[in-house]
């Protein structure tokens, strides 16, 4: 079939995996009704967004078919919906810790979908597990009281088994929160700010995304892309002024895992991850960003000439911690890495700024109040006879929870993920192969403790790991090849069913994911 049909038809129905039959099960599981207004909800700030199928200029030429969110502000600010600089078609919404967001969210789509609000901490109805799907047509209503920290977030869909396919076609956003701290702490403004959302896409001769197959062994792998988007465009290049800024970067690739450094050789000042500010700067070479993983870091142009260019370079790795950058398009290669971002420096005066020494202080977990401290909760993460598990299990009925995945609300607890075991390819493929796993989970920020290597540990493992910001409030942990990584997290304010997952969304929607569940 030629390309677009092809796409028509697998966006028309559920993949074809062969999945098991607990799989079976969670497809076919009764609706339940959506969200809806709350009369009492007074809402500080009420978008519409809407998931449908349009148009977007993601490289020079033909434009490009795309399923994206659109919308439009109801009530509040004027900068609490935009769209990211050089897209037009992928939101940012900006809102204080605090306030009230309504989201009329309505399914223009050929398919069931739902919004995860990634990283928030958040009632288990407005979190956008895959029981709360919608049809064509549909309207759910999400009321959410923002109680997380200032920081970088983001949305994404998150139906079952259709995750990867929809954020493959566009369909993510940008989530910044701001509160009092951050603006005490004397960061650049968001006039001085820049957002960078990374995804790999592969296009045809029509500059037509393409996506892997159907076959089961292209899911296992994971996509990975002929090019690295920057905001959803190739190339990317934007001019700044000669300042401080603050620059926000989020990996929402499918499953590509990207090694950043800065072209002049200058290190990453490292002011927040996934949950917000850090106490004070830190600095490092490089940064190693897992699929989910976000970072903010402050940098100084003011010592740059006018004219100049700095580019943002990146090596990119499949799951497999397979190299591909020399394999992908885009600008020439710069020691081995390819620039997926350029800001050239205006004929502006320059003006310093200086770094704040203090940022945030950060919320209490302390290790001695957890309740498994000797024990922890261990997550084991295995792949056999060509399927993804979690402590030998995957994905069933949408609301089954086992016995050992509920916790109590208010419990501090260390959780463990093992990816230290043998993982059979089966099928028929032979050989045996790892995989670096990014693991998010839902409605938590955590802390990480350790991180356990192996005799598998090798110079890509250090180099790698030499970037990862195993510091500040996490909510996605790469776990690499033959490591143990040990995290602390509290299960505060709500109790409900969310889940925990590898966030490479082919491994995801392939059942490499549970629920958990928050007791009173």
């Amino acid at each position: 079939m030629q390309r677009r049909t092809f796409v028509k038809s697998l966006s028309a129905a559920p993949l074809v995996l062969g999945p098991s039959s607990s799989l079976l099960r969670a497809q076919t599981m009764e609706r339940i009704a959506p969200a809806t207004a709350t009369p009492g909800f007074a809402p500080d700030i009420e978008i519409v967004l809407r998931a449908q199928v349009g148009e977007a200029a993601l490289r020079d030429g033909a434009s490009t078919t795309v399923w994206r969110f659109a919308g439009e502000l109801m009530k509040g600010a004027s900068d609490a919906l935009g769209f990211l600089d050089g897209s037009g078609h992928i939101p940012i919404i900006r809102a204080r810790k605090g306030e009230k967001l309504r989201i009329h969210f309505e399914n223009h789509l050929p398919e069931d979908s739902i919004v995860h609000w990634h990283g928030l901490n958040i009632e288990q109805r407005m979190d956008g597990h895959p029981m709360y799907a919608i049809p064509p047509g549909a309207r759910y209503v999400y009321e959410i009281e923002l109680e997380s920290r200032a920081g970088t977030y983001w949305f994404h869909p998150h139906p079952h088994e259709r995750t990867s396919f929809q954020v493959y076609q566009g369909l993510a956003g940008m989530l910044i929160v701001h509160d009092d701290e951050e603006q005490a702490a004397g960061l650049p403004s968001p006039a001085h700010e820049l957002p960078l959302m990374i995804q790999d896409r592969s296009f045809d001769a029509d500059n037509q995304l393409v996506y892997i197959g159907p076959m089961r062994h292209n899911w296992m792998m994971g996509f990975r892309g002929d090019y690295v988007l920057v905001n959803g465009r190739e190339p990317y290049a934007r001019d700044v002024e000669r300042t401080a800024h603050r620059v926000r970067i989020v990996n929402t690739s499918n499953a590509s895992l990207y090694h950043l450094r800065w072209s002049d050789g200058s290190p990453f000042t490292v002011i927040a991850t996934d949950g917000g500010l850090l106490e004070a700067a830190r600095e490092q070479a490089t940064l190693t960003l897992g699929v989910g993983e976000r970072v903010e870091v402050w940098v100084d142009f003011s010592g740059f000439q006018a004219g100049e260019q700095l580019h943002l370079l990146a090596e990119s790795y499949t799951p497999s911690l397979q190299n591909i950058t020399v394999e992908q398009g885009g600008r020439a290669l710069q020691d081995g890495a390819r620039p997926i971002a350029s800001f050239r420096f205006t004929e502006q005066a320059p003006v310093v700024t200086v770094r704040p020494e203090r940022l945030s202080e950060q919320p209490a977990l302390d290790e001695r109040e957890a309740v498994n401290s000797e024990s922890p909760r261990a997550v084991a993460i295995a792949m056999r006879r060509g399927s993804f598990y979690l402590n030998n299990r995957l994905f069933g009925a949408m609301q089954d929870v086992p016995d050992e995945n509920k916790v109590k609300l208010g419990s501090t607890e260390v959780w463990e993920f093992s990816n230290d075991s043998s993982m059979g390819m089966g099928m028929g493929m032979g050989g045996m192969m790892q995989m670096a796993h990014p693991m998010h989970v839902h409605n938590v920020q955590f802390k990480v403790l350790s991180r356990t290597g192996s005799r598998e540990d090798n110079a890509l493992h250090q180099s790698l790991r030499a970037g990862f910001t195993d510091y500040g409030l996490k909510d996605v942990v790469v776990v690499l090849p033959g490591e143990r990584v040990r995290v602390l997290m509290k299960f505060e304010n709500h109790t409900g069913i969310y889940l925990y997952h590898c966030h490479i969304l082919e491994h995801e929607d392939l059942g490499m994911m549970q629920n958990y569940l928050i007791e009173a």
